[in-house]
């Protein structure tokens, strides 16, 4: 929106901030029906939110935006969700929610590569841009990985239903991004199907934890 001129960072950061607050009165109505416990889950992810770019925190600028994207989109999503309907936390709904936490910060770890030189003279220090891009190529490798590694996990430990297992050719998609970025890391159009290649086992893995999920 900034770089296309759509809109000034003014009004960029003026529309953030009214995201946030509608966020924030339906999270209170949601704590007020349902348990204060959504309270401290909502904080984290307004606070986390709201300093991911702004300063002085600027968590996104100090290596650590793609652990909060994690956590926000994939445990702190899932967890509030599930919270919502049974009132209570449990260690099933946090296991099915890492296998999202770390391809959603995949997704973002993988776009990190074409805005590599422009971040890095913007001082937004990222992961990529702290190890480097031909390093931080591992990196993503073990990302993907960390995603179907937790599926396995959570089989062991008894907190996931064995049929979890089902999910895990769809790491097919995570091997091809894979196998591009190692080849592409410094080509922005020839990385592109990478970065589809990563939304769409994101997508795919979690479509599959809800059929899942359903049948069992």
């Amino acid at each position: 929106m900034i770089q296309n001129k759509i809109m000034t960072p003014g009004e960029t950061y003026t529309l953030g901030v009214l995201f946030l607050m509608a966020g924030s009165v339906i999270g209170l109505y949601l704590a007020y029906e349902r348990g204060v416990a959504l309270l401290l889950i909502g904080a984290m992810g307004l606070f986390s939110g709201y300093y991911y770019t702004a300063p002085p925190v600027f968590f996104a600028g100090r290596g650590l935006g793609e652990l909060l994207v994690g956590l926000n989109f994939g445990v702190l999503s899932v967890a509030g969700s599930y919270y919502v309907h049974a009132q209570d936390i449990s260690l099933v709904a946090v296991f099915a929610s890492l296998p999202l936490s770390f391809l959603i910060a995949a997704i973002l770890y993988i776009n990190e590569f074409p805005d590599y030189d422009a971040d890095k003279a913007a001082g937004k220090n990222h992961l990529v841009v702290y190890i480097g891009m031909e390093r931080a190529r591992w990196g993503f490798l073990f990302i993907v990985a960390g995603a179907y590694i937790s599926i396995i996990a959570g089989v062991i430990s008894d907190l996931l239903p064995i049929a979890a297992l089902f999910v895990i050719p769809a790491a097919i998609f995570g091997i091809k991004a894979v196998k591009g970025l190692f080849k592409n890391y410094k080509k922005t159009t020839e990385l592109i199907p990478s970065i589809k290649a990563t939304i769409l086992c994101h997508l795919a893995t979690g479509l599959g934890f809800i059929v899942i999920f359903l049948l069992s």
